[in-house]
């Protein structure tokens, strides 16, 4: 199954030659979805990983209504909130409500491959064995603090 990206932009502009660019790097694929039905249908073929959306992909709802009817469908993918640079967005109340990452439009490459590499590390990390590391306190030299460290071996 492949990893992919996909873009819901509604009525906003986004430059696909861009993010085919910039995901073919991470070795991915993009396709575009007009709808929560269409991102649905793609999913048994290829695994979205993240949706860059505009919220008026979603008719006129909110940045935050967005984020929970893609948090709801695919919980496992990461919203990539798209938005102008003058329209206000409450980051910490989408960051609560599940969003992983946010963009300016228009699109730049190099802002894209940023967060690409974010959810490219989250992923990684995801993937990774989970390993169980030992933590001691121990007492810094010269400080009336306590320092958390990994335990030697």
């Amino acid at each position: 199954m492949t990893d992919h990206i996909i873009a819901m932009p509604g009525p906003a502009c986004f430059d696909l030659g861009t993010l085919h660019a910039v995901a073919r790097e991470f070795g991915w694929t993009v396709g575009v979805a007009d709808d929560l039905r269409e991102l649905a249908a793609a999913q048994p073929y290829r695994r979205p990983i993240t949706v860059l959306f505009h919220r008026n992909a979603f008719g006129s709802c909110s940045w935050l209504d967005a984020v929970r009817l893609l948090r709801s469908a695919l919980p496992e993918v990461r919203p990539v909130a798209c938005h102008g640079f003058p329209e206000p967005i409450d980051w910490p109340a989408l960051c609560d409500a599940g969003a992983f990452h946010a963009l300016w439009l228009p699109l730049q490459e190099n802002e894209v491959r940023r967060s690409f590499g974010f959810v490219w590390e989250a992923e990684k990390r995801l993937a990774a064995p989970a390993t169980t590391q030992l933590i001691i306190p121990v007492q810094a030299c010269g400080v009336r603090a306590r320092v958390m460290a990994p335990a030697a071996r």
